[in-house]
């Protein structure tokens, strides 16, 4: 399930942002959250396993207009990693955003196209 990310959340969305690998510096993670607190068109979204209480992964995405969403981030907790936990990330976002198509930056493309082959 998908929630939206709130201003006391900050250290839970630092510590999984910061499995991603283009986001291994504080400086730039704390750069990454302030942009998405800012900017009205990108949102951070946590992600809680179903039968779970604690967010275990987290989306970063640009709502470009109604049909278009860029995904530039997406992190989930290292234990929970080679589950295809991952592509549930996805498919919940497509849920969320059923009419949108979903593109990707240099960071999230091969994944987003990983997850496309897998549907």
């Amino acid at each position: 399930m998908l929630t939206n990310y709130r201003k006391e959340q900050r250290k839970i969305a630092m510590g999984l942002l910061s499995f991603h690998q283009k986001l291994s510096v504080h400086q730039s993670l704390l750069k990454e959250i302030d942009t998405y607190e800012q900017e009205e068109n990108l949102k951070l979204l946590f992600w809680v396993p179903e039968g779970d209480r604690n967010i275990q992964g987290i989306l970063g995405i640009e709502k470009e207009t109604p049909e278009a969403i860029v995904l530039h981030d997406i992190s989930l907790n290292p234990s929970f990693r080679g589950e295809g936990l991952g592509f549930q990330l996805l498919d919940d976002l497509v849920e969320l955003y059923p009419d949108a198509k979903i593109y990707g930056t240099l960071a999230t493309s091969t994944y987003l196209s990983k997850w496309k082959e897998y549907k």
